[in-house]
């Protein structure tokens, strides 16, 4: 099957789209189940046509080469979409460490949006440092990297990222602030911990055991809003790291 030439610039539109649509898919923001899959398909249309004037390269001109143009752009959304995604789900899996230290980790409640079961500290991790990505622009970064994307590997192009690297990083980076974002809750929790275990040695009478744990998370609600300011350092580093990242994937 050959391609007429009247639909060269609808296929450049439908290539451009699936790359763009594989990234929004893989967002925190508008990725979940909250956004209609109508308005995720719109708005991949729309940053498509947008960037499909971008330098192309040879449009397939058969059926299998139009199938192997279309699994290349998803690869390439997919690598995008995969390196924010990872790196920003820092905050949640230092929720899951917070809340295995406070013992809320079996009050898990599944996340409409991802259907995904969430702590409650999760969720506060992730919200708070979601909101300082909007507020630094980072929503920005992602797609200033998808239109450099398409200037380094053009649609209708052969070429693909040397990425696996940066994945494996991704991966590493993502442990690396977990722990810097929860190392002050995890400090105080300690203390805490070593605290009562001494009371309980010196006064064996007062029965630790009995108000140590709606003392420990009063505590640890306490120590949250008062060492907040220091999840915003290593926010902004995770977030700074985001933005090299993917910038060194697209060739930016």
């Amino acid at each position: 099957m050959t391609l007429d030439l009247p639909l060269e610039p609808i296929v450049r539109v439908v290539l451009a789209a699936l790359r763009a649509g594989m990234v929004l898919l893989l967002l925190p923001i508008g990725g979940g189940e909250g956004v209609p899959a109508p308005l995720r398909v719109i708005l991949s249309l729309v940053l498509g046509g947008l960037l499909v004037g971008m330098p192309t390269g040879t449009m397939p001109a058969s059926a299998d080469g139009l199938l192997l143009a279309a699994g290349r752009e998803l690869l390439l959304g997919l690598g995008i979409g995969f390196l924010v995604r990872v790196l920003l789900a820092a905050p949640a899996l230092a929720g899951d460490m917070v809340a295995q230290e406070i013992g809320l980790k079996m009050s898990e409640e599944i996340d409409p949006t991802t259907r995904v079961p969430a702590t409650a500290p999760a969720k506060i991790y992730e919200t708070a440092l979601l909101l300082l990505f909007l507020c630094s622009h980072g929503h920005h970064d992602v797609i200033r990297a998808l239109h450099a994307s398409f200037a380094s590997f053009p649609v209708g192009g052969h070429a693909l990222p040397e990425g696996m690297a940066l994945m494996t990083g991704a991966l590493a980076d993502c442990l690396r602030f977990a722990v810097m974002i929860a190392a002050p809750m995890l400090a105080v929790l300690l203390v805490g911990s070593l605290s009562l275990a001494l009371l309980s040695r010196a006064v064996p009478e007062l029965h630790v055991m009995t108000f140590g744990y709606p003392l420990r998370l009063v505590g640890a609600l306490a120590a949250a809003i008062v060492l907040f300011p220091f999840v915003l350092t290593p926010g902004l580093g995770l977030i700074s790291v985001l933005r090299g990242s993917l910038l060194r994937l697209v060739g930016g």
